[in-house]
C-alpha cells in the first residue's frame, strides 16, 4: 500500500503535467496575429497578484477579443512587482502581436506555451520510479505467506532478495536525499541568501497601500499569510512591491500574522530595503528571525536519505560472517583453519555517534516544534494567546528539552574512563575457552561496581495471520567479572568457555543469534557506563579437520 501510494500520486501528477505540457505545446502551432492591448493592469486575487489584460485582433474580417495571457492562465505573483514586469511588457494602447488559435479562433494568447513545460514531468516520474521499482520488489522478490514453524531458504535466492531490497531500500532514501535538496535549493537557501545580501540594500522611505491577512482553504485547515502592498520611489522612479520577508508562506495562527498587519495600516509611512542592482525588488523585513530554523527541515531529510542511502548500499561482510546481501556463509566456514590471534572488540554504539545521534535527532525536532512555539509566543505578546495550540504543544516541548537534555547525558558519559577489551582467542568457536583482556585510560576511581557479563541472545522474526511479531530470548547468561574495587578496571584478565552444546553466533532475515559482552560500571551522581561488544562466534570445526 505504501510503495502504491507512491505510485498513484506520481502517476496522477505526471498526468496533470503532460496535459499542460500539451496546451502549451498545442499553442505553438497557432498563428501570429497582429493585436492591440485595450487593457492592462494588475489585479488583487487570492494568494497574490496578477497582471490581467484584454486585447483585440482581426481574423479573417472579424474581430475578436481575449483576455488570456498564455496557456493555462495568468501566474499568481506573491509580490506584486513581478506581476508589475509582466503588466510593463503589454501596456495599455500598445501593437503587439498575439497567437490566434485556427480551430477556435475565439482562442488566443499574448505568449505561447514553453517547450521545457514538458519537463516538469520528469519530477513526478521520480515517484513512479520509486512506487513501482518498490511495488514490484515486494511483490516478487518478498515472501507472500508464512507458514508456522522452521523453513529452508535457498541462500541463492535469499542473497537475490536482500540485494534486490537493498537497491529498492537505496533508492527510497535517495528520494529523501533529493527532496530535501530540492526544497532546500528552491525555497530555502535564495531567502537566506538574499537576507544576507540585504545588509547593503538601500533604506527608502515607502507608503503603504493596502494591508491584509490573506487566508488559503486546504484539506488541512485554513492557512493565512501576510500580504502588505507599498510604493517606494529610487532613482526618480517610482516601484511597488508586496513583499514582507524573504521566506515567506501561509501557515497556521491568525493572531500573529494580524498583528504584523495592524502595524502597518493602509496610509502609513514606514521605511524598506531596495536591491540597488534590481530596485524594483524591496523588503519590509530583512532578518529571518525564527524563520531561519526553516533551513532544517530539509537538512534533516538530506541527512536522513544519505544516511540511509549509504547504510542500504554497504557492501562489507560483517562480524557474522554474513555477506553483504545478508545470507549467511554455508557450512564451509567450518573449515575456516584455526589461526589463533588477538581481536580488539568494538563497541556497539560509540559515544560519538550516541552525541551525534541526539544532536541530530533533537535539532530536528526542536527545529519543527519551534516554528509553532513561535506562532504561540508572538500570539501571546499580541495579547491574543492561543489556549488550544498552547496546550497541544506542551508535551512536544517537554520531548525537545529531554532530547536537548541527552545531547548533555551523552557528552557527559564521555568523560567517563574508556575501556579497551581485546579477545585474546581469535577466532572463536563453540567449545572453546577463551581469555578476555581488558585496559581502561581515566579516573576509574569514579567508578563502581564494575560487572563483565557473557551473554547470548536469541530473536526470531514470524508472522502470525497479519501481524508479524519478533520474539527474543536469552538462551545464556554468565558474570565473568563482579568487583566493588575500582582498580580492577584499570587493567585486568579473565578467562571463559563458550559451551559446547549452544549455537553459534548467526544472523538471518527472520533469525539471529547474537553473542555479547557487556561491560557496566555504576558512576554515582554521573552517567553510568556501559558498553556492549558483540563477539563473533563460529560453528564446531569438523572431525575430519581436527585430525
Amino acid at each position: 500500500l505504501f510503495a502504491l501510494m507512491f505510485l498513484g500520486m506520481g502517476l496522477l501528477f505526471t498526468g496533470f503535467f503532460l496535459k499542460l505540457a500539451q496546451v502549451h505545446y498545442a499553442s505553438r502551432s497557432w498563428e501570429k496575429t497582429p493585436c492591440v492591448i485595450t487593457e492592462s493592469r494588475v489585479d488583487t486575487v487570492s494568494g497574490g497578484y496578477a497582471a490581467s489584460f484584454a486585447y483585440a485582433y482581426h481574423w479573417r474580417g472579424k474581430i475578436y477579443y481575449s483576455r488570456q495571457l498564455k496557456p493555462g492562465g495568468p501566474d499568481v505573483e506573491k509580490n506584486v512587482s513581478k506581476a508589475d514586469a509582466v503588466a510593463a511588457q503589454y501596456p495599455e494602447g500598445a501593437k503587439t502581436v498575439c497567437f490566434v488559435n485556427p480551430v477556435n479562433p475565439a482562442e488566443a494568447v499574448l505568449m505561447r506555451g514553453s517547450l521545457l513545460f514538458g519537463l516538469m514531468a520528469l519530477f513526478p516520474m521520480v515517484f513512479v520510479v520509486i512506487g513501482g521499482g518498490l511495488f514490484y520488489g515486494i511483490w516478487f522478490y518478498a515472501p507472500k505467506t508464512q507458514i508456522s514453524g522452521p523453513r529452508t531458504i535457498s541462500l541463492t535466492a535469499q542473497a537475490a532478495r536482500r540485494k534486490t531490497q537493498k537497491r529498492l531500500l537505496s533508492g527510497f532514501f535517495l528520494l529523501f536525499f533529493f527532496a530535501g535538496l530540492g526544497v532546500g535549493y528552491f525555497l530555502i537557501l535564495p531567502g537566506i541568501l538574499k537576507s544576507l545580501d540585504s545588509k547593503n540594500w538601500a533604506e527608502t522611505p515607502c507608503a503603504i497601500l493596502e494591508s491584509r491577512v490573506q487566508s488559503h482553504s486546504g484539506d488541512d485547515g485554513t492557512t493565512y499569510s501576510i500580504d502588505i502592498l507599498y510604493a517606494y520611489e529610487y532613482a526618480g522612479r517610482k516601484y511597488r512591491s508586496s513583499q514582507y520577508e524573504f521566506i515567506s508562506g501561509s501557515s497556521s495562527g491568525y493572531d500573529a500574522k494580524a498583528e504584523v498587519v495592524k502595524r502597518h495600516p493602509a496610509g502609513a509611512k514606514t521605511v524598506c530595503y531596495v536591491n540597488p542592482k534590481n530596485p524594483g525588488e524591496a523588503v519590509l523585513k530583512r532578518e529571518l528571525g525564527a524563520k531561519a530554523f526553516l533551513a532544517l527541515f530539509p537538512l534533516a531529510f538530506m541527512l536522513v536519505g544519505l544516511t540511509g542511502a549509504i547504510a542500504a548500499s554497504r557492501n562489507k561482510t560483517d562480524n557474522y560472517g554474513r555477506r553483504s546481501n545478508g545470507s549467511p556463509m554455508t557450512a564451509s566456514s567450518s573449515l575456516i583453519p584455526r589461526i589463533n590471534g588477538q581481536a580488539v572488540l568494538k563497541p556497539k554504539t560509540s559515544t560519538a555517534g550516541k552525541i551525534v545521534a541526539s544532536v541530530v535527532v533533537s535539532v530536528f525536532w526542536n527545529g519543527i516544534v519551534s516554528v509553532f512555539v513561535h506562532d504561540v509566543f508572538q500570539g501571546w505578546r499580541a495579547g491574543h494567546p492561543d489556549y488550544v495550540l498552547t496546550v497541544f504543544l506542551i508535551p512536544f516541548v517537554l520531548i525537545g528539552l529531554a532530547l536537548i537534555g541527552s545531547i548533555f547525558y551523552f557528552f557527559l558519559a564521555s568523560l567517563n574512563p574508556r575501556p579497551v577489551l581485546t579477545l585474546l582467542t581469535n577466532p572463536l568457536r563453540l567449545g572453546d575457552k577463551a581469555r578476555i583482556q581488558w585496559t581502561t585510560s581515566g579516573n576509574v576511581y569514579k567508578i563502581q561496581n564494575f560487572t563483565l557479563t557473557l551473554a547470548g541472545d536469541e530473536s526470531a522474526r514470524y508472522r502470525q495471520g497479519k501481524d508479524t511479531r519478533t520474539e527474543s530470548h536469552q538462551f545464556y547468561n554468565q558474570t565473568l567479572v563482579n568487583s566493588a574495587q575500582p582498580e580492577h578496571l584499570r587493567k585486568g584478565e579473565t578467562a571463559f568457555q563458550i559451551p559446547t552444546a549452544s549455537m553459534h553466533s548467526f544472523k538471518s532475515a527472520h533469525n539471529a543469534i547474537v553473542w555479547k559482552l557487556t561491560l557496566h560500571c555504576d558512576a554515582p551522581m554521573w552517567p553510568d557506563l556501559k558498553e556492549e561488544f558483540e563477539i563473533n562466534v563460529l560453528p564446531l570445526e569438523m572431525e575430519s579437520r581436527r585430525k
